[in-house]
């Protein structure tokens, strides 16, 4: 090959990766888009913040009334929960519990509502007014490394995350490709950006598969053992909103642990929360 034909095939060799590129980059962040949009039917959305609305309306004259329609509001939350998961709408739907008093139920819903959202402050606030309900105040377990760390790039919600990391991946390889050398500062910035980006959606998707939590909804007593017969590990009952995680489950039975580290059994049936009988 003589050196003419040499320059030219590598400006063809350039072009192609480019549309390749660039076709791959619209598919992706298309995709990006798509699943992660909104499948919810507005009318449900509008239905349950008018039962909310009503409920607020009929609090001070006719409480009975005003439950059932916070209680509406939550149901119809969660079959769009079912649809489309969001703090958002988990947000919501805590709200409308601890309206309605189901303080365990609410409690459980805000904790998921903050494993989407770690730096919603509307989140934090509600929940913490959540917590003072509890009759009897118990410790909650502290938040882990990666808990905590999420709060600091959570600022920017997931799917803006991942477009900016597409977006920055595609220019920093075809920067590389294209001028070499001439960018490699600019284009080793954005590919360090593009990857960085991608890491917080993974250690976001890591840090939900692993979000456990159970409440307490009704009064319960914590037992050394899965049944009424043993002895009661704590002196009183666990009052309703006393947040644990669950560790091992036996039929009608949920070993728990407490925010100090104690551990007990409980009927699932007096949990509210993943990995129990009556999830949220």
């Amino acid at each position: 090959m003589n050196a003419t034909q040499d320059p030219t095939l590598r400006r063809a060799v350039r072009a192609t990766l480019l549309a390749a590129s660039i076709a791959f980059a619209i598919v992706s962040i298309v995709v990006a888009i798509s699943t992660r949009g909104d499948r919810v039917e507005p009318t449900e959305i509008e239905q349950a913040e008018t039962a909310y609305a009503k409920g607020l309306d009929r609090a001070a004259l006719d409480p009975a009334t005003a439950r059932s329609a916070f209680l509406e509001s939550a149901s119809l939350l969660a079959s769009a929960i079912e649809r489309s998961d969001s703090a958002l709408l988990r947000y919501n739907r805590a709200n409308a519990l601890l309206q309605a008093g189901e303080l365990g139920a609410a409690i459980a819903e805000y904790r998921k509502a903050e494993s989407l959202a770690p730096s919603d402050g509307r989140i934090a606030a509600n929940l913490a007014e959540a917590r003072s309900k509890v009759a009897r105040s118990m410790p909650v377990a502290k938040p882990g490394l990666l808990v905590r760390a999420s709060s600091t790039w959570g600022v920017v919600d997931e799917r803006t995350r991942w477009i900016t990391a597409l977006a920055a991946l595609w220019a920093g390889g075809i920067l590389s490709i294209w001028l070499g050398a001439r960018a490699r500062g600019v284009s080793i910035a954005l590919l360090f950006l593009g990857c960085v980006l991608s890491a917080t959606v993974i250690a976001d998707g890591i840090r939900r598969s692993e979000f456990r939590i159970a409440v307490v909804q009704r009064e319960t007593v914590l037992r050394k053992g899965n049944g009424d017969g043993f002895e009661p590990v704590l002196a009183s009952p666990l009052p309703v909103g006393t947040e644990c995680v669950p560790r091992e489950a036996r039929p009608g039975w949920i070993e728990v642990e407490l925010g100090d580290g104690t551990r007990g059994w409980v009927a699932d049936s007096a949990l509210v929360g993943p990995a129990t009988a009556s999830g949220v």
